[in-house]
This record gives C-alpha cells, structure tokens and sequence, in this order.
C-alpha cells in the first residue's frame, strides 16, 4: 500500500509538472500580445524651456507589464512648441502641441501646454492690516522672460495658512476674527506670500498706569487700543484682565478693587499687545492738602489744611496733629501748617503723619520772568536813561521792582547803571543786566552811536585823474540823518590807485581799491576802479566751424567800468593752440588744415577764447550699423559726417576704414568682403571722430533640422536639412556647407547631410556651422520585435526539429534571420541547436535562445 500511495505521488507530481510547463509556455506565448499602452501623464503643462519624461507600460493580455519607453515611437504634432524624444518632452514656446505614443498598433496622445516662463511674480501689497469684516485686494502682475508683463490675479493659485483669521478668493482678504495669518499665491513656477495681521492694534494704552487705592475702594480703568492706520477703539470690555495678586486688588473687565494691603500689577492684554497698571492698596489713612501749589510774598503769611482720609471713607483735620518741616527755613518757614514768608526763594514743606507725607512747593517773591521797559536803548553823552523793571509771578500777578533788583553794566567806561538809571560815558557799546530772584534779564545800551552809516554811492568808476566827493549820512533809531563826511576817518586800501580826504575820492593810477569811512563804531565802504577794464567781448560765436582754406574777421570790443568801449582787435595779443590747423593775424583767423584749435585774445588783463574747428565731425554715423551675410557676397556701408553747425555730408570715400580681423572681413572705402565665416568689427575715422560697425559672416543664432531623429536600415540612404537662422533673422538651408560628424562610423557615416547606414546600431550626427551645433540620434537596422514560428516544442530522443526566426524592424517590415541570428541552448545535453536546427539529446527539458540585434526570444523544449 506504502508503495502505491507513492507511486500516485510520483504520478502527480509528474502531471503537475506538464501542467506548469504548459502553462508557462502559453504565458510567454501571450505576453507578445499588447492589450493596452498606458502613459504615465495625460496631460502635461510646462514652462518654456521646462523638460519632462513620459514613461510608456505595455500591458500584454497575460496580465503582465513592461516599461516599453524607449521602443515606443513618440512623435510631436508642433515640435516648434513641444518636442518629444524618447519619452522626453522639451518645452520650445507658448502654444499647444500633441504628443502621440505609439507601441504594437497601440497609440496614445498626450496633451502639452506651454506656457512663458515666469522671471518674476510681484505684490502690489506687502503687508495686510484689517479690522474684521474688512477686505484688501491682493493685484499680483507676473513678469515672463521675453520682457512682457501680465496681471496674474485671477489666474494664480491663493492659499492662507489660518481660515480662522482671514479668508482670500482670488487676491481678495477678508478678515474674520483677531490673529496673524499669511496668504501665498502662486503661479507656474513662482511663490509670494504676504503677511495678515485682523483686529491686530499697534499699541494699547490704560488712561493711568499707577492705582493707588484703600481697602474696598475700587477704580475703572480704560483701556484704548491704537490700530496702524491711526484710529482708536476702547477695548476694555474685549481685552483680558489679570492680576498678578488677586490677594491685594483683583480686576474684572477693567474695574479694579483694593482687597488687602500690598502692592500688586494689573495686566491687560488685546490681541497680541499687553499694558501693566501698578496697584497699591493701603490700609492706612489717605494724606491730602487743599493747596497743590502755594505763591507767597515776603513777609505774608499763609495757612495750610492737612486732611486725613480712612478706609471707611471718613475724613479728619489733622493739621495741628501733624509733623511739618521746611525744605528752607531762610526762605520759608512752618508751624503747625502756618506759612511764614522769610524771604524772596522757593521752598518745599512736607507734612508727615502715621508714616503718610505729602509735600507742597512755595514759591516766595519769585518771578516766573523779568520784563524791562526798553528792548534796546539808544543814547548820547550826557543823557541819563530810567529803565524800569517789572517781575511777573506764577498767578500773572505783577510788581514793579527796579530798585530792589542787582544792576550791573559790562563795560562801564560807556555807561554805567544804578536801580535801573542808565548813565552814559563815551561812545561806544554795554550791555547792562537787571537780577531779580533767580532770574535775570539784559539790555544793549549803545552811546553816541548811530544805527547806520550810508554812503551816496557804493561803487565808484572814472578814468585815472578824475575825481568824486562822497557825502556820508549818519542814521540814528530816533529817525534823525546827519551829515558826517567832514566828522569820519577816511581810508584808501590802495593809495597808488585812488586818493581820499573828507570824502574826495581822487583817482592817481590804474586798478581798484577799497574805501571806507569810519564813524563812532560804525564803519561803510566805497568800491573804486580807476580806468579798469571791465569786459573784453566779441560778437563772434566762441566755437564754430570753417571749411579748410576759408578765412574769418574776429572782432573784440572792450568795456570799462566808467562806461566806456573801444575796438581792440588790431591792439590785442592772438594766439592759436595749433598753428598748422588755423593761424590767427589781428583778429583774421584762416583755416589751414583738418584739426581743432582753440584761438586766445588777450587785452590787458581779460582774455576771448574761441573753439574752431576744420572740417571736423561733431557727429559720425554709419549705415547700417550692423552686418550679417556669407561668403561669397558682399555688402556696402554708408559714413555720413555732422558738423557742429549741423551741415550732413557723406564722407565714406574719404574716411579711414579698418577691420579688427582682416583673416574674417576686410574692408576697403565702406565695402566689406568677407574672407571666412566668423566676427569682426569694422571701424571707420573721419574728422576727430569714429564709428564702429560689427559684421557676421556666416555666424548662426540658431540651428534647425527637418529631422529629430532618423531610423535606417543597413546600406539605405537618408537627407538631413539644416537650416541656419542668421543674426538679421533670415534663414539658410547650410546642410552642403556645414561640418558633418557621425558618433560611430561603424554604424552610420554622414556627408553633406547625407546619412549612409553601415551597420546596426546606434549612433549621433552632429552638425556644425557658424558657431553651433544640432545633434540628431540615428538607429540602423532597429527591432521592434523578433519571434520564432515556435515556441513549445515535444520531441522524441533523437529527433529534429527546424525552427525560423523572423525579425520585425521599426518601419515593420519583416526579415528571415534564422541563419544570421544566435542560437544557444540552456542544457546542451538535452538538446543542441544550430541555425534553427534544433536536436533532441536526452530526455529532459531546455530552453533554447534566440539572439539577433538588440532582441531576443525563447523557443522552450521537453524532450520524451
């Protein structure tokens, strides 16, 4: 029985066995058989210049999958907007373009929107503030990489970080309750975020911010809280109220009561600023006094009431009962409240009682300022002056007190001052001050002096040897004008120029001199120039231009300070900065050569300069002002010189041209011939001027071909087009004069464009020209599938069995490489192969192996 039961389990595992056998020869069977392709993206939105990577699943109807990217033809329906290799999406310009995947007769179609590059995205807000209910628009404008600029608002993407606070629809924040928040937008590529502050006050404020209070009393604070835009709102109600000891005085919205002794603080907060009020509450008695200020004159008396206030809120006079001191006993003394006034001063007197004091300031004669009867005072010798004083107390009380105030003068020698009466001396200046109490006051007493000395003229002009008399007027505060000339000291600065006594100016040389007049201490001062030069003009322009072999007549005028003007040309000194190009004979300049040069006349001390210039270019311009082309043609620029009268002329043929590099383009009376494909800068010099003008030759900005990606097959032929597009925007077709170069010549060679197939494989062609270059992949002789006519096989021991392979190639077409294909076999021993011929060995199972290109399949055989 043993035995049996094992046989049936040999049995069945040996069914088993076929069973799986069959069954993996079936799933691999299937798995060539696609039911479905899936992309990883549907749709897809970038930014110019953005890359992404589509990936492309095969799922086969056996229910497996397999990353089929690469082997699945991807194509661009606007590759000038997007395009696509090998999954890999590249992002050109702003448009729509269609991707379409195509693997095993199955095709999808990926969306692609393009959109400009966003440099920069910018807030016209930068922090929000708002009371709740209130709104703010947020504007934002995107700023994108070609220069142009669009208000974004509605179209980015708003979030905020507490609802609770605020809330924002497409830039719009309104707030809904106290707090911070931040609001974000974004849009593309581009985040802002602005901070938001509800119900958030700049300060708060109590109306006191010291409490003192007995037990069971109580006090209303108010609590005002100040926003950023400047309004007030009084938050006492909303805000939080605490106590730091609740023992000593609590609070309720506000209200604070005193419950016991001590000392405490109050704090109030709202939002997010807080205030402390400092409480303290005393069981003793409350000290008050029913004067706050006391003014007092000297030698007057005055009394004080002390009244105690208890915590059942009854009073008492304790005046008598207290302790009274004086801060000053010789200004002020005390008893038993009574004030007694000593003397002019200020004196502070407290009163103590039960460990309380309070304290009052007494001031006793003293002013709060001094006011004299004269601002200035003006006097002469001789005359004596009363000043009055007048002290003005706190309560605007005023006494007169000149004789009782210190009198002193600065300078007495002038004036001497005694209780208030002014005494002048001698001509000249004091300052007399007045002391009283602690304040003082001052006046400038000036003596025989007048206000003013005025001259009849300020400024005298005549030819040497003639003369002028001055009369000199002394004008006093009192209105009155006297004559003085004969009474001042008279002075010359320059005796050899000009001559005065008691008023008559003389003039005895050539040049200028100061005169001045001293009377008391006031001084005035007459400006003289005898026979001066005052100006050396001309009614020439100072800078002009003249054609080479011309002439001009300068003429020169010169002015003197008396008035009169005389012609000077032929007398006056003329120099020329360059005598090869203008010479200058008494005033006659002739142009001699192309130049600047600057023409000097001098006339005794004053000197004309004009600025000439021959046939120099204040402006030169060329056209045009940039070249491109290529070999084989040539291009013509135009020069054309402005003077500085504004006159044009074309002086190509008779300018100076060069080139920078003579090996790119050379140049030769404004025509550039180019040399070989490259960049330089054509200069050309006319008149003190120059001009540069870059040139292209043959220089690409961009490279262009008809084709992204090529797949041939060995000994096939195919065209690549490459278009150039040049600096001035035109467009080449350059595929003959461009450098062609193949990645792997083994594979595929390339000439003039044209891509011959070698062998398979893969390979890059590169094209080159005008500085850039285009890559372009290449596949010869590229699999999409390869199978066998079979699969499974059964043979007998000994038996054969011929196989084919057949080769599917990108363009679908189908090719026998049984012969040229490699054939291998996992167990040898079971069963061998060679170009598809397949021999069974010994009983067993192997897998044979079919290679060719970059493909392989499996053929699966069980020998009996």
């Amino acid at each position: 029985m043993r035995f049996q039961k094992s046989k049936r389990l040999i049995a069945f595992f040996m069914v088993f066995a076929i069973c799986l056998c069959s069954f993996s020869g079936t799933a691999a069977f299937a798995q060539t058989e696609i039911s479905n392709l899936v992309l990883n993206k549907n749709e897809v939105s970038l930014e110019v210049g953005e890359t992404f990577l589509l990936t492309a699943t095969a799922i086969y109807t056996s229910g497996s999958t397999e990353n089929v990217t690469v082997k699945t033809d991807w194509n661009s329906g606007a590759s000038d907007i997007a395009s696509v290799y090998a999954g890999s999406i590249s992002a050109k310009k702003e448009g729509t373009a269609v991707i379409t995947a195509t693997y095993m007769d199955k095709t999808v179609v990926v969306n692609v929107k393009v959109s400009k590059r966003v440099r920069s995205l910018i807030k016209d807000v930068q922090t929000i503030d708002l009371r709740k209910g209130a709104t703010k628009q947020i504007g934002l404008t995107a700023y994108y990489d070609d220069g142009t600029n669009e208000i974004v608002t509605n179209k980015a993407e708003w979030n905020i970080d507490n609802g609770s606070v605020a809330t924002v629809v497409n830039g719009l924040v309104t707030g809904q309750s106290s707090g911070t928040a931040t609001v974000t937008a974004k849009f593309n590529n581009q985040t802002v975020s602005v901070p938001v502050n509800i119900e958030i006050a700049k300060r708060v404020d109590p109306n006191v911010s010291e409490v003192s209070l007995l037990l069971k009393d109580d006090i209303t604070i108010t609590l005002t809280a100040t926003y950023p835009d400047g309004s007030t709102k009084d938050v006492t109600d909303q805000a939080d109220w605490d106590s730091e000891d609740p023992d000593v005085a609590d609070v309720i919205k506000g209200k604070i009561t005193g419950y016991g002794p001590g000392q405490t603080r109050v704090v109030a907060t709202y939002g997010t600023k807080s205030t402390t009020i400092k409480v303290d509450v005393d069981n003793a008695v409350k000290l008050g006094l029913n004067k706050q200020t006391v003014m007092m004159k000297k030698n007057t008396t005055e009394p004080l009431t002390l009244t105690a206030t208890y915590p059942d809120g009854s009073t008492d006079d304790i005046t008598s009962r207290a302790e009274w001191t004086s801060s000053n006993e010789d200004v002020l003394s005390v008893v038993k409240g009574k004030l007694f006034a000593n003397a002019a001063g200020e004196a502070t007197v407290t009163a103590k009682y039960g460990g309380k004091s309070v304290t009052v300031v007494v001031d006793v004669d003293v002013p709060r300022r001094l006011l004299l009867s004269e601002d200035s005072l003006y006097v002469q010798s001789g005359q004596d002056h009363q000043l009055k004083l007048t002290a003005v107390y706190a309560d605007n009380s005023t006494s007169e007190v000149t004789n009782d105030a210190k009198w002193t003068s600065d300078n007495e020698d002038v004036a001497t001052v005694s209780k208030g009466n002014v005494t002048p001396r001698k001509a000249g200046e004091a300052t007399i001050k007045a002391e009283y109490g602690d304040k003082s006051v001052t006046i400038k007493v000036s003596v025989d002096i007048p206000n003013l000395l005025v001259p009849n003229k300020k400024t005298v002009s005549f030819q040497m040897g003639s003369y002028e008399q001055m009369v000199l007027k002394a004008l006093y505060t009192d209105g009155r004008e006297v004559d003085v000339t004969n009474k001042a000291d008279w002075t010359s600065s320059a005796t050899n120029v000009a001559e005065v006594r008691n008023g008559l100016i003389t003039g005895v040389g050539t040049g200028v001199a100061t005169v001045t007049a001293k009377y008391g201490t006031r001084t005035a001062v007459v400006q003289v120039s005898v026979g001066v030069l005052k100006s050396l003009t001309t009614t020439s322009d100072t800078q002009f231009s003249m054609a080479k072999g011309s002439t001009k007549t300068i003429d020169l005028t010169a002015t003197y300070t008396d008035g009169t003007a005389n012609q000077v040309a032929s007398e006056a000194m003329w120099t020329s900065s360059n005598a090869s190009v203008v010479t200058v004979d008494a005033g006659v300049l002739k142009a001699i050569a192309s130049g600047e040069a600057d023409i000097t006349a001098s006339f005794e001390n004053k000197t004309v300069t004009l600025n000439v210039s021959v046939d120099m270019a204040d402006t030169l311009t060329a056209a045009p002002a940039f070249l491109s082309f290529d070999l084989g043609e040539s291009r013509s620029i135009a020069l054309t010189a402005k003077n500085k009268s504004g006159e044009a002329k074309n002086v190509t043929a008779d300018a100076e041209w060069s080139t920078s590099n003579a090996q790119i383009a050379q140049v030769s009376a404004g025509v550039v011939t180019p040399v070989s494909r490259g960049k330089a800068t054509v200069t050309a010099k006319y008149g003190g001027k120059s001009v540069s003008i870059s040139i292209e030759i043959g220089v690409a900005q961009a490279l262009d071909t008809d084709k992204k990606f090529l797949s041939v097959k060995r000994g096939q032929n195919a065209a690549i087009v490459l278009t150039a597009t040049q600096s001035d925007g035109s467009k080449k077709d350059v595929s003959a004069d461009a450098q062609w170069k193949s990645s792997n010549y083994k594979v595929a060679e390339i000439s003039g464009g044209v891509v011959t197939a070698i062998g398979s494989g893969k390979a890059t062609i590169t094209g080159t020209f005008g500085g850039k270059s285009v890559t372009i992949p290449v596949e010869v002789d590229t699999l999409k599938y390869l199978k066998t006519n079979i699969i499974l096989i059964n043979i007998k021991q000994g038996a054969s069995v011929e196989a084919k392979a057949t080769a599917t190639y990108s363009d679908l077409s189908e090719e026998d490489v049984t012969i040229p294909a490699m054939w291998s076999s996992s167990s040898i021993r079971v069963a061998d192969v060679k170009d598809g011929v397949i021999k069974a060995i010994s009983k067993g199972k192997a897998t044979i192996t079919v290679n060719y290109g970059d493909k392989r399949t499996y053929i699966y055989v069980t020998v009996d």
